[in-house]
């Protein structure tokens, strides 16, 4: 369900890309040093973002150095943390972990099964210091597979349940920006629960899946997306943000409809 919360590289400058991909380096590092390397094989744009959000948002201080790495054993690249970064790594781990479970209960993955026992550790820790966000994403993902298995064709229904789950990943701490980080990450997570529906309508109904958009499967779901992404970044622009602005905006103006444009020109194309 994750993976739409990327920028769009043709609308970035060359430095802010480069700033870009070296939170992104800094996340991969930090999931490797908390979580080791089966947590860094988790590592996804979305946390990134929530990463570079929440840094913004509180300015940490940052650091910043080279290294080397698995992927790239030649030249060093730069890389960006602060102590959010380690924030957005847990909650990475939280998610995948919950991923690789909803996967091994479906369709009896032995690679999510192994991946679950290879996560399991580091999700231990995580549950201890995050307790209240572990319980948002358990509880929440629950609630969706009971909607699922009783074929929930209300789309708002399963769209706010998975909002309750970003909407709680925003907010790193009770204090002024909690509710407006919270109105944020839940109106996104609507967006992107409508999103991947969308996405997977047409093979979901070609394999008698489920979808929550199957009782409207001739509709055009861009104007609900764009409603949905325009209350996300309504909360966004009203936060005193301190830095990364045209990076961040990129990402909720733009780079969220990479995947799905693309998408709906090749649905729209005359057979």
């Amino acid at each position: 369900m994750f993976g739409y919360i990327m920028i769009n590289p043709k609308q970035l400058s060359e430095s802010d890309k480069q700033r870009y991909q070296a939170m992104y380096c800094g996340l991969c590092r930090v999931l490797d040093e908390r979580h080791g390397k089966w947590g860094r094989t988790t590592l996804t744009y979305d946390l990134t973002f929530v990463s570079m959000l929440l840094s913004s948002l509180y300015a940490p201080q940052e650091e910043q150095a080279m290294q080397r790495c698995l992927v790239h054993p030649v030249r060093q690249l730069p890389y960006i943390t602060t102590e959010i970064t380690e924030y957005a790594a847990d909650m990475n781990l939280v998610l995948a972990y919950y991923k690789a479970l909803d996967d091994w209960n479906d369709d009896r993955s032995l690679t999510a099964k192994n991946l679950l026992k290879l996560l399991e550790p580091g999700m231990k820790k995580v549950e201890a210091r995050w307790p209240g966000q572990c319980t948002t994403v358990r509880d929440s993902l629950a609630l969706l597979t009971q909607m699922e298995q009783a074929n929930e064709l209300n789309p708002d229904l399963p769209a706010n349940v998975f909002g309750e789950v970003m909407g709680k990943l925003l907010v790193i701490k009770e204090d002024e920006w909690s509710a407006q980080l919270y109105r944020l990450g839940a109106a996104l997570g609507r967006f992107i629960y409508i999103m991947d529906a969308s996405m997977d309508l047409a093979s979901d109904l070609k394999h008698g899946r489920y979808n929550p958009l199957t009782a409207q499967n001739n509709i055009d779901h861009s104007l609900l997306l764009t409603m949905l992404i325009s209350e996300c970044t309504q909360e966004f622009e009203a936060l005193p943000l301190q830095r990364d602005q045209d990076i961040l905006r990129n990402i909720l103006y733009s780079g969220v409809w990479m995947k799905f444009k693309p998408r709906k020109e090749e649905v729209s194309k005359p057979s």
